[in-house]
């Protein structure tokens, strides 16, 4: 095969929701792994880094920027039109712990991590299992429905409003701010109406956040909200009013976004692998590593961007300051170099561990023991009442989005016991 058709066997259309299909984008994933593991990507003027080795490596990187909410992720509204089109966005966005290195990440990720702590997720089980009882109940009475927008979607952002302490009739209007914002922000490219919407969202959601905020300066409360106002870094005090809205767009979007894909994506992987549901519900793996392979295996997290934060040498390529970088955590997770057989759901892989579905080094997910914990709960709640789960999608409603897959429906008919 000559270099050209090589070059152009490789390439692929990021902002394309076709090219997102698992059966299109697993293979290029892999012939990138085997052909060019650090690529050049014309097409989509990036880097793409593909092996295990590389990505895991890249991530420890501190030249690969996480601050990357440049006005480049704008540009489809001139820059000079910003503060006045998008004014939460640009005030707001950079300031995200998922957009920062260093102090400043040292500094969210520190109160966050106090706030998110393993005894404060555990004391909210009984909270899981009463939500993933009456959600299984539901889809036991409906035996055929949306299963992202029926029952998936309540229990993540029922928790993330019970965990803050906000008040659960914003429901509806939490899943229209994030559908928003994940329009904006999930994409490569977004045009200049999602970005406005995106900015519309924000300052809604701040409105709400704000009035709550202004409640527990006068009467504290055990939620998470009034840790986040009160809780302190030991060497930079309390977070800023700006800081702490930061967190809560977070925590109101990709805190709770992601455990629905995984859900959803979830239930598509349980229905194609009944003997993987019997050995989960078994009890002789653990719950919370059989989470992780399964976080592995559906490929939620697919890839995380980077900008290279000075000119140097990565794996004998040359990159220069400002080019971005994306981490495909999504090929990394299916390398079998690291994990043999990585198309299989197998709840007994020894390496478990290894999936990097929550990002490793300084950018590991704060909230990834909040999420296993979700869905251990939910799935041992619910799939032992089924005898049958039928997914009636054929192909699955993949959504434009790429740093974190999502569906925008997954029909399935239940079968009760």
């Amino acid at each position: 095969m000559s270099a050209q058709v090589l070059e152009e066997d490789l390439e692929f259309d990021m902002t394309s929701v076709e090219s997102l299909h698992d059966e299109r984008l697993l293979p290029k994933l892999a012939r990138l792994r085997d052909c060019d593991p650090v690529h050049w990507s014309k097409t989509n003027r990036c880097w793409q880094i593909t092996t295990y080795e590389d990505v895991a490596a890249a991530f420890q990187d501190a030249r690969f920027s996480n601050v990357r909410m440049s006005t480049y992720a704008f540009r489809s509204i001139p820059e000079a039109e910003h503060e006045r089109r998008i004014p939460n966005l640009t005030r707001y966005i950079q300031g995200w712990i998922v957009n920062n290195d260093g102090d400043v990440h040292r500094r969210l990720r520190g109160v966050t991590t106090k706030a998110l702590n393993k005894k404060f997720v555990d004391s909210l089980r009984p909270l899981f299992q009463s939500l993933s009882s009456e959600l299984t109940e539901k889809a036991i009475e409906l035996r055929e429905c949306d299963f992202a927008a029926q029952i998936a979607y309540f229990l993540p952002a029922t928790v993330i409003l019970t965990l803050l302490g906000l008040p659960l009739p914003h429901l509806e209007k939490v899943r229209e701010w994030n559908r928003a914002i994940t329009r904006a922000l999930a994409a490569v490219f977004a045009p200049a109406e999602s970005l406005i919407a995106a900015d519309q969202a924000i300052d809604e959601m701040n409105k709400m956040v704000l009035a709550e905020i202004a409640k527990r300066r006068d009467l504290p409360g055990d939620d998470l909200l009034t840790q986040l106002i009160t809780l302190s870094d030991d060497a930079t005090g309390t977070l800023t009013e700006d800081e702490v809205l930061g967190l809560c767009h977070i925590l109101l979007t990709a805190g709770h976004e992601t455990t629905v894909n995984s859900m959803v994506f979830g239930l598509n992987a349980w229905a194609n692998n009944p003997e993987q549901v019997r050995l989960f519900l078994s009890g002789n793996v653990d719950p919370l590593s059989a989470m992780q392979e399964l976080s592995r295996h559906i490929g939620m997290s697919t890839a995380q961007p980077r900008v290279a934060a000075e000119d140097f040498e990565f794996r004998g390529r040359h990159m220069r300051k400002g080019e971005v970088v994306f981490l495909w955590i999504l090929s990394a997770n299916k390398d079998p170099k690291v994990f043999p057989a990585p198309e299989r759901l197998d709840l007994t892989r020894p390496n478990i561990a290894a999936a990097m579905t929550f990002g490793p080094g300084l950018h590991h997910c704060v909230g990834h023991y909040l999420a296993r914990v979700e869905l251990e709960v939910f799935f041992r709640t619910f799939l032992p009442r089924f005898s049958k789960i039928e997914i009636l999608d054929e192909p699955l409603a993949v959504l434009p989005n790429l740093a974190f897959r999502g569906l925008g429906h997954l029909n399935v008919r239940f079968t009760p016991h």
